[in-house]
């Protein structure tokens, strides 16, 4: 079965990348550059309470709409629901905060170590793509942050497609694309539900990239492998790792 897949597709973030470490720096950074009276670490506190409410409410709500093209608008909302709960409401330090993190979140993004060369390796014995979630614009940024448009002969956005992981659309149209059956299509991500699901649900194979070591949820379907580290797709795939390569992981 491996033997018949022609393309592999890559989620983005925490995948190829590590946004949420970028994350957790720009987040620092613009906490402690403004100052909140040393209490950076409360600001932080309130920040990750808004997210488990705000994030899930933005994709069934009005703010979907504006996200998708932008996320300026929610970053910034999110900002300000953060120095609601402080006690500290003010649109203005919001809106400035939100440019703030942005900056240092992009400033702060980089790639995992071994996603350059993976990609380089199976660029020309694949069809290569990328499947990310999130604004047109800020992933977009990230992509030219990252530099890594030259490795994919497809990039869906779900910013800019209107519909993401795990619907099947995004996938089917990645397929489409080359004229495939599902069974000849690869996934890569870290997202159980949004990314092997999703691609699994659609009837293609799907790789599991853990790096966190994250408990299985046992829901069906299941990953066709769980890996650590991006050259395990190139085992998976039965293909033999450069020797430079191989030689590294010992």
């Amino acid at each position: 079965m491996k033997s018949k897949i022609k393309a592999i597709y890559f989620d983005l973030d925490d995948t190829l990348c590590a946004y949420w470490a970028a994350s957790r720096k720009g987040l620092r950074a613009t906490f402690d550059e403004h100052g909140f009276n040393g209490e950076t670490e409360k600001a932080l506190e309130a920040w990750r309470s808004v997210f488990k409410t705000f994030s899930p409410e933005i994709k069934k709500s009005h703010w979907y709409e504006r996200y998708l093209e932008t996320g300026e608008p929610t970053r910034t909302e999110h900002m300000r629901r953060m120095l609601n709960e402080m006690g500290i409401p003010d649109d203005k330090q919001a809106a400035q905060l939100s440019e703030r993190y942005a900056f240092f979140r992009d400033k702060n993004l980089c790639l995992f170590d071994e996603a350059p060369v993976v990609l380089s390796f199976l660029q020309g014995k694949y069809k290569l793509g990328l499947i990310t979630n999130g604004p047109a614009d800020i992933q977009r940024q990230e992509i030219a942050t990252l530099g890594i448009e030259k490795f994919f002969d497809h990039i869906l956005i779900e910013g800019e497609f209107k519909i993401g992981k795990p619907f099947p659309e995004i996938f089917d149209d990645a397929r489409n694309k080359w004229g495939l059956q599902p069974d000849e299509m690869l996934f890569v991500g870290n997202a159980f539900e949004h990314d092997v699901q999703g691609a699994k649900n659609a009837g293609w194979h799907a790789i599991w990239v853990n790096k966190d070591g994250e408990i299985n949820p046992g829901t069906e379907p299941q990953p066709d492998a769980t890996i650590t580290d991006l050259w395990d797709v190139v085992a998976w795939l039965g293909l033999a790792k450069p020797v430079a390569q191989h030689s590294a992981r010992k």
